[in-house]
């Protein structure tokens, strides 16, 4: 398929690593970057044409924003990341390095045959979106950021106990096969605490956990989600001074709500001196981590009125 067939399923094969740093290995080693060739990883994605609807095939995370940003005229490309998904799952933690998942993100912007693109991300795609905005900008148009604290703010607010005690899991998830089968014991019945219980009642209907828990009981699915913090969030980290990055510049802006569970308003605070470019802060109030399912008439506002900015 072609870029102009934006009406189903793609598979674009990425490789591009962005090496921020003297010493690769290191995923907080940020130097000016440096583009390189990477092992090819193949990197599945639903577009949703100007005016169209995306394909059945999107997550039920981002179908309303996806399918509301084609109506508004926009092309929504919605990838699974690396590992997630019908994207490929490479083997060893290296390969969910920041280095190789923003070269993803710069490929398939190139694959696209696009100069730059708006970002918007939530979590750990939030994440790359911030990584991606500071260390190469000139691929990035725009910065949407959901409940997904600057990766500098993260490893600052680590350092502080109101912030550590949300983030007790990621210490957790540093044992490989024992968080996995701790998750996905008994019909992931503590991945299913562990997330949908801690949105309001009724964000999550039985069809959509199903699909959900579904999909990361695939065979290799939760060790590829777990190598995220393997490989960014180590458990030595959090012994070490918090890294650097490179400014934010590009127009952001960042949709915040505040009954998370995991993420105190310290990140928010931090986050927000990360960024020198034109910045707006979106408040959604008594709204949970899981703002897209929750709200998503409000996620959507906001991200319609931030891409509607000069």
């Amino acid at each position: 398929e072609t870029r102009d067939e934006f009406a189903g399923r793609l598979d674009v094969r990425l490789g591009l690593e962005i090496l921020a740093g003297a010493h690769p290995r290191d995923p907080w080693s940020f130097d000016p970057p440096v583009r390189r060739p990477a092992a090819p990883c193949r990197v599945a994605l639903v577009a949703a044409p100007p005016g169209g609807t995306t394909h059945p095939a999107v997550e039920a995370a981002t179908r309303r924003a996806a399918d509301a940003l084609a109506d508004a005229g926009y092309r929504a490309i919605v990838p699974d990341l690396r590992g997630y998904g019908e994207s490929d799952r490479p083997e060893g933690t290296d390969a969910y390095a920041f280095p190789k998942l923003v070269g993803d993100v710069v490929g398939l912007i190139n694959a696209l045959g696009h100069g730059y693109a708006h970002l918007a991300g939530h979590d750990w795609g939030g994440s790359l979106c911030w990584a991606t905005s500071a260390l190469v900008p000139d691929k990035v148009r725009s910065l949407f950021i959901l409940n997904s604290p600057h990766p500098v703010a993260s490893a600052e607010c680590r350092q502080v106990p109101e912030q550590q005690q949300k983030s007790w899991y990621m210490l957790l998830f540093q044992f490989p096969g024992i968080a996995e089968e701790w998750l996905l014991k008994d019909d992931a019945a503590n991945l299913e605490a562990f997330v949908f219980d801690t949105a309001a009642p009724g964000t999550f209907p039985p069809e959509e956990r199903r699909i959900f828990k579904d999909a990361l009981m695939r065979p290799g699915a939760m060790t590829a989600a777990l190598e995220y913090y393997r490989a960014n969030i180590p458990a030595e980290n959090w012994l070490k001074p918090p890294p650097d990055l490179p400014p934010i510049t590009v127009p952001t802006t960042i949709a915040w709500a505040d009954a998370d569970a995991y993420m105190s308003p310290l990140l928010l605070e931090r986050s927000i001196t990360k960024v020198e470019g034109p910045l707006q802060v979106v408040m959604l109030e008594g709204v949970s981590h899981w703002a897209q399912q929750e709200a998503p008439g409000l996620v959507t506002e906001a991200m319609l009125a931030h891409l509607a900015l000069p």
